[in-house]
Formats: structure tokens, C-alpha cells, sequence
């Protein structure tokens, strides 16, 4: 089942318009990653251009895959609004639908959702964090 229709961010202000990254109700639902789609985003993130499913499979060096399975892995990806599906001249590229800080701070702040006391957690938090990220956070 193959669509030709790219895929839409879903409806919302554009993530860079949202303080904090994600709209508000996108933020209690950001997908947990998988070790092949970590490591398929981390590709995504790391390259400024976007990328056809041949041009992922020849960066992910460390074992080898089909094409069809990072095809798979793509569109999965995707489905769960992380990856943007582009028309390009002759196949499918794709961009990463978010930054890897916006999905690093949709992760913390679905974690939060799940804390009993969400004050208590972010000092937990802010206590173990080195000095120099504790005041990054004063910044």
C-alpha cells in the first residue's frame, strides 16, 4: 500500500512559532524510538539536506541493511509525524519533522507527565545536572 500524497505536518502553529518546541497537544504523545529508528533520525538530524531512502541506507555504516527495510523504517517513521515525507524528482526524500532538541524536550516533558509531583521531578532533575547545564537553565 504505497500513497503518493506527502505527508502533512499535522495542523498547528509551525514547531518554531511554539515556545518550548512542540505545540501543547503534541507534547503528551511524542513516539519512543527504536534502536534502527534512532539511529535512521540521527542520520536526518545530522544532514542538512534531506535525503532519499539509498542516500540514508549508504550513511548507516555500522550493519547492513536492505533498502526495504530503511524504506520501512522511513515511512514508520514517518506515520509517527517524526520524519516529513518530500516529493523529489524521481523517488521520496525525507527531513526530520522536528530538531533533535525539540524531540529531546518533547521526551523530557512526556516524562514529566508521568511524574506524581512534576516540580519535585524538575528539581530532581535540575540537581543532577552538572553546573554548567544548571545554569544554562538560569540563561
Amino acid at each position: 500500500m504505497t500513497s503518493t500524497a506527502p505527508h502533512r505536518a499535522p495542523p498547528g502553529p509551525p514547531v518554531e512559532d511554539v515556545p518550548g518546541g512542540l505545540p501543547e497537544e503534541d507534547r503528551a504523545a511524542v513516539p519512543a524510538l527504536g534502536a534502527l529508528e534512532r539511529r535512521v533520525m540521527d542520520v536526518l538530524w545530522d544532514c542538512p539536506d534531506q535525503l532519499c531512502a539509498r542516500r540514508v541506507l549508504d550513511r548507516l555504516t555500522a550493519t547492513e541493511l536492505a533498502y526495504t527495510t530503511v524504506a520501512t523504517v522511513l515511512t514508520n517513521l514517518t506515520r509517527k509525524g517524526l520524519a516529513e515525507r518530500v516529493p523529489g524528482a524521481r523517488r521520496w526524500n525525507y527531513r526530520p519533522a522536528l530538531s533533535r532538541e525539540e524531540y529531546a524536550v518533547a521526551c523530557v516533558e512526556q516524562a514529566l507527565g508521568a511524574a506524581g509531583d512534576r516540580a519535585a521531578a524538575l528539581r530532581l532533575l535540575a540537581a543532577r545536572l552538572p553546573a554548567g547545564e544548571r545554569d544554562a537553565l538560569r540563561d
